[in-house]
């Protein structure tokens, strides 16, 4: 399977070229970015649960699986992720197997994916070179009260200098008011970035001594330059340490980070 050599869902005059961010007219795949070596989508979830079941093309022993989980939610972001992985592949059928550590493969699939869901949208990445991580999360102000456990102090003394704000603490008043219109405090964006970007390089290497604090440390950049949406961050190890380009993406009330390995 090579995803790339796949048709776009996208109707255009225009191929589509690496690089590009494809907004599409019609729901629910609502983007696409095409990449050197890899594809990325993001699907809102909008359809009943007998739609997605449809959609996701999951094998027969893998539904038994998913009817144990009680939460209506929890299927539908089951199954959107399957979904999306179908669009994206052109698979007949779609199963995920999980190594010992719980990384995900695509059986027939030469490469590698990622994927994440929340409660209104499920984001995929496929690499046919290696692997790749990916985290997307919906943003709230309840983040601030444990951005300790996660960063390293010079990561908060940035954010901090970034906003001129301290970065723990009470932080009620960034909740909007009842019926308000929603719209993030620039802290908890950022706090979301660093850490869905600490979630998405664990994803990438699938193995738990990796340390989300301590072993993952981001290089400090500047968040309100928006022409900037690639950034660098670096993961120790014992043996060395591996350094990383990622790029996020605010889609709505949500960040989305993602990083890939790069062809040989």
């Amino acid at each position: 399977m090579k995803i790339l050599s796949q048709k776009n869902n996208v109707k255009s005059a225009n191929p589509v070229q690496p690089g590009r961010n494809v907004y599409l007219c019609t729901m629910p795949l609502i983007f696409e970015k095409i990449l050197p070596s890899a594809r990325l989508g993001i699907w809102k979830i909008l359809e009943p649960e007998v739609s997605l079941r449809e959609a996701s093309r999951t094998v027969a022993e893998d539904l038994y699986v998913l009817d144990s989980y009680k939460n209506e939610s929890r299927r539908k972001q089951w199954l959107a992720c399957r979904a999306l992985i179908a669009k994206m592949s052109h698979c007949e059928t779609v199963k995920i197997t999980y190594d010992e550590y719980g990384k995900p493969s695509l059986n027939g699939f030469p490469g590698q994916i990622s994927f994440s869901h929340t409660n209104d949208y499920a984001a995929v990445i496929m690499n046919e070179f290696g692997p790749a991580g990916l985290d997307i999360e919906k943003l709230s102000p309840r983040i601030h009260r444990v951005a300790e456990r996660f960063l390293q102090p010079d990561e908060l003394e940035h954010i901090e200098r970034l906003t001129g704000k301290k970065v723990t603490g009470d932080n009620s008043n960034l909740t909007p008011a009842a019926g308000a219109k929603t719209e993030s405090h620039p802290h908890t964006e950022i706090l979301y970035l660093y850490w869905c970007t600490k979630e998405a390089l664990y994803k990438f290497y699938g193995k738990p001594s990796v340390d989300i604090k301590n072993d993952i440390h981001i290089a400090a950049f500047d968040y309100f330059c928006t022409s900037q949406a690639a950034f660098a961050a670096r993961v120790n190890f014992s043996e060395g340490a591996k350094d990383h380009e990622l790029q996020f993406e605010r889609i709505g009330d949500h960040m989305l980070v993602y990083t890939i390995s790069k062809q040989e």
